[in-house]
């Protein structure tokens, strides 16, 4: 017994058999004789026991997932995702069990803890019925007089093949998409239940004002109902539904609300004459703030800060079963800052939820694309037992046209008819706000569909806007004031979809924690060493994995900033807290590893500093290349989404070399929350100096329980007229022809610009993560030209300018040393030599090449113009690395580089619903 109703566990061994790759869909008992027994059968995966499958002939007619391939690099272009060889098809299960009817008192059901993806079920012989659909538990009715008193049979069909949703489009999220293509089993417990007074669940629910909470239960709606509120073993409330009756309402005073900073549970057990059931559960409330545009949690102002949760598991594949696995997880991510999760087109396991609702996190549960609104049904039924859930969404960038608003409009009352949680149509709205418009675009204050939002929002709660792509794929652009001019249209609490997106180049240290693995087989990491290893590049792996994670920083640290300084944003998801490599078979988007370790040179405090309740902001000039001796107008200002902040000390100076520079300090009295307060002006007279120099702000606020820094790093350069005095000759461009004549004649020769060299398009925006386009490292060489120019071994926010709009030179021959003074690393998908400065000596003569934009806006591009020309007046201009004239000739004439622009943007070509 469990709660006083009977359970019959059906876990264990079956007798299994394969009838190929197609689905069994008759109604007659199917003959299973040909099978053999396999223990451990349920709950599994199929590709889980394989070893056991292996055993016996069955597995000799296994059919695999069709899109299963090996990797191997190089790859151009788009890149498909893991596949692993699963299983495909219907596999047949029948095992035997005994009843003692005496002790069975009413009908059963048959309960599935998951099935992926259908299952249709027998009861000696008798059909029971089917279930569609794998993101949530089931359970199918049946007549105690199917049973026979001793030895009974159960036969199931399960199918992984793809299942049909909304208009018969193909259902795919991140359980069932890479990875996960074709995985299939019973992967929950499967039991008869019997419940004699017919009271299966507890439901609570906080009312909208916070005044007070609803008990209602699943069933026994004719008995009367003993409602108890328990804190650990003290009784607070007692009282009693009635036959009848739906619901009791409960006055919150004297409770504690729930939290992430304070998850409160409290327990409600629910008594009838023939049964007991108990639950978890805190009183909280997720709402619209009453401005229109931002949230409260509990009625007090709320900042969503979330993270993307794609499923990825590098030893499981499958998520795991384990409490302790998620909690590590949420624990590590709650250090670093985050208070809610959006799942990404996937269904926690109860495990994950539990986790959430002990340790204070919020969850925004999301369907994967194309979900029937039948299995909304059992999703909504299954998740609303969690007290951390708070939200819903019906899938991942899909287009949201008429038809499917209607949709979207039934499954929007179900949510507010069911559960105190928010609705939110979908993450990224394509056809209202990007791609797809429909007939009733318009183009101001940016491309949208003005008639689908004006419907949307007569039953959404919540936006995931996708922020025409200046917080994600281009977040380096993202400025806060345009961003607010554009989300001026919602009106409504807006999310911004996925922010950041920016790769890293892979870790080749983490290959041997895959040894054994299912992934570790897929050649994830093995294949990109044997490609760099051809490239002659793989010794360069470590530092570009270095260097990269500090580019991915820089742009983290600004797309976080730019959102919280955003006065039209109520929160985001962040893409990504980890790696996840399922997604273009190897997706390094974290600042955490896939093992949930912070990548090398990223620190929880650093994460802090924007990612927290209460954040000091700043508004920096696009370019943060000074003048010296110039003045600087810098504001600083904080966000607030804590309490009320009273009496602290805010302190600000500005630093160069560890030396102080600037101190000031003042007391403030009061600091709102839930708004953005500007605290101080910085005006400082930057010092003269005829050298270059870095300067470090940093803005500090403590006293009382808040103690929260911030800093941010700018440049001062002097100005200098480029020097035109030169010893040898300078072009902008100039042919292989015309440039081989002059370095065979012995002549120095410096080159702004590409030339004849292979040009591939440098930007100081990242890489996305997962492509093969773009640029994921910098690395500026110990070199005598570099000297005078303040960096840290790579392009940091002094490059913003001077990346933009240039070029890179890709000198792919690897039979030649590689050295540039200034290098940018390509993907590791598709390697490549590039540099961005470099120097050759061709027979008897000198090449310098720059190739960077030395805008004369830019003080700092004119300052390192400068250097450049004074280097190659200079004796020290003696480049190290010689080139005959047929290997000059090579580099000059070598093929040119396929780059195919991003066209991924809320887009998956991977994605079969797309």
């Amino acid at each position: 017994m469990r709660d006083n109703f009977l359970i019959i566990s059906l876990n264990g061994d079956w007798i299994m058999d394969y009838i190929g790759n197609k689905t069994y869909d008759f109604k007659e008992e199917p003959n299973i004789d040909g099978g053999c027994l396999i223990e451990g059968a349920v709950p599994n995966y199929w590709e889980d026991i394989q070893d056991k499958f292996c055993e016996h002939p069955i597995h000799n007619s296994f059919e695999i997932n069709p899109l299963y391939t090996m990797q191997a690099y190089p790859q151009a272009g788009y890149v498909n995702d893991m596949y692993l060889p699963n299983v495909t098809g219907t596999f047949l299960y029948k095992r035997n069990f005994n009843i003692d009817l005496t002790k069975i008192p009413c009908d059963g059901e048959l309960f599935f803890g998951g099935v992926q993806n259908s299952v249709s079920v027998w009861i000696n012989g008798n059909y029971i019925g089917e279930h569609k659909g794998y993101s949530s538990d089931f359970s199918l009715k049946f007549n105690k007089n199917l049973l026979l008193d001793g030895e009974n049979s159960i036969t199931l069909a399960v199918s992984n093949l793809r299942l049909k949703g909304y208009k018969d489009k193909p259902i795919s999220g991140c359980t069932t998409r890479a990875a996960n293509e074709c995985t299939g089993g019973i992967y929950g417990n499967v039991e008869l239940r019997f419940y004699k007074d017919g009271l299966k669940g507890v439901r609570v629910k906080t009312t909208k004002d916070l005044n007070s909470f609803e008990i209602s239960t699943l069933g026994a709606d004719d008995k009367t109902r003993t409602i108890q509120i328990l804190d650990n073993k003290s009784v607070l409330y007692e009282g009693f539904i009635k036959d009848g009756q739906k619901e009791l309402k409960i006055s919150t005073d004297g409770f504690e609300f729930w939290s992430p900073d304070n998850p409160k549970l409290y327990t409600v057990k629910v008594t009838t004459e023939n049964q007991v059931i108990t639950k978890k559960f805190g009183i909280r409330s997720l709402a619209v703030a009453k401005d229109g545009i931002h949230l409260t949690l509990n009625g007090k102002p709320f900042f969503f800060r979330g993270i993307c949760e794609h499923g990825y598991y590098p030893f499981t594949v499958h998520p795991p079963r384990d409490l302790e696995y998620y909690k590590k997880g949420l624990k590590k991510l709650k250090k670093l800052g985050f208070n809610a999760v959006r799942f990404h087109t996937w269904i926690p396991m109860p495990e994950y939820m539990q986790a959430a609702d002990e340790l204070g996190m919020l969850l925004e549960v999301e369907t994967p694309n194309n979900t029937t609104y039948e299995e909304w049904v059992d999703i909504v039924r299954y998740t609303s037992n969690y007290t951390s859930v708070v939200m819903y969404s019906s899938g991942n960038e899909m287009i949201i046209d008429e038809d499917y608003i209607e949709h979207l409009r039934k499954c929007a009352k179900l949510v507010h008819e069911n559960t105190d949680s928010l609705f939110s149509p979908m993450s990224a709205m394509r056809g209202i706000e990007y791609f797809d418009y429909g007939k009733d675009k318009v183009d101001k204050p940016f491309p949208h569909n003005p008639v689908r939002l004006k419907t949307l929002k007569e039953f959404c709660d919540v936006f995931n806007s996708y922020s025409v792509g200046r917080t994600s794929y281009w977040s380096e652009r993202g400025e806060y004031k345009l961003i607010d001019e554009r989300n001026s249209i919602y009106k409504t609490p807006l999310l911004s979809h996925e922010i950041c997106i920016n790769g890293t180049y892979i870790d080749l240290s983490l290959k041997d924690r895959y040894k054994g693995t299912r992934i570790g087989k897929t050649q994830l990491y093995s294949s990109v060493e044997e490609h760099l290893e051809n490239k002659g590049l793989l010794d360069r792996a470590p530092l570009y994995f270095k260097n990269s994670v500090e580019w991915q920083k820089l742009l983290r640290k600004h797309c976080f900033e730019t959102v919280r300084r955003s006065k039209t944003f109520a929160g985001y998801d962040f893409l990504g807290d980890i790696d996840h490599h399922w997604h273009t078979f190897g997706y390094c988007v974290g600042m955490m590893n896939e093992f949930y370790e912070l990548k090398a040179g990223e620190t929880e405090q650093n994460v802090l500093r924007y990612n927290n309740g209460v954040v000091l902001l700043t508004d920096l000039p696009q370019s943060l290349n000074f003048e010296t001796g110039s003045k600087i107008n810098i504001p600083l200002l904080v966000s607030n989404y804590e309490e009320e902040i009273e009496d602290v000390l805010f302190t600000v100076r500005i630093t160069s070399n560890k030396k102080v520079l600037f101190r000031d300090r003042m007391s403030i009295r009061n600091i709102e929350n839930g708004c953005i307060t500007e605290l101080y002006h910085i005006n400082y007279d930057l010092p003269k100096s005829d050298k270059p120099y870095s300067l470090k702000i940093t803005a500090t606020l403590s006293g009382g329980n808040i103690d929260v820094e911030n800093e941010w790093e700018i440049y001062a350069f002097p100005r200098e007229r480029v020097e035109d005095n030169l010893d040898g000759v300078v072009y902008d461009d100039i042919s292989y022809e015309e440039l081989n004549e002059k370095l065979i004649n012995g002549e120095r020769v410096l080159l702004f610009g590409n030339g004849p060299f292979v040009k591939v398009n440098t930007s100081f925006q990242i890489a996305l993560a997962g492509r093969t386009e773009g640029h994921l490292a910098t690395v500026i060489n110990d070199h005598p030209l570099m000297r005078d120019f303040p960096h840290e071994g790579y392009c940091g926010w002094q490059f913003r300018n001077i990346l933009a709009g240039g070029y890179s030179a890709a000198l792919d021959l690897v039979e030649i040393p590689y050295k540039p003074i200034i290098e940018i690393a390509s993907s590791y998908k598709y390697a490549r030599r590039e540099a961005v400065l470099f120097e050759y000596s061709v027979g008897k003569g000198k090449l310098l090449v720059c190739t960077l934009n030395l805008s004369s806006d830019d003080v700092g591009a004119q300052w390192l113009k400068n250097r450049i020309i004074s280097y190659f007046n200079d004796d020290e201009f003696n480049p190290q690395i010689s080139l005959t004239n047929e290997q000059f000739n090579k580099l000059c004439h070598g093929k040119p580089v396929c780059v195919i622009e991003n066209t991924n943007e809320a887009y998956n070509a991977n994605d079969i619903t797309m």
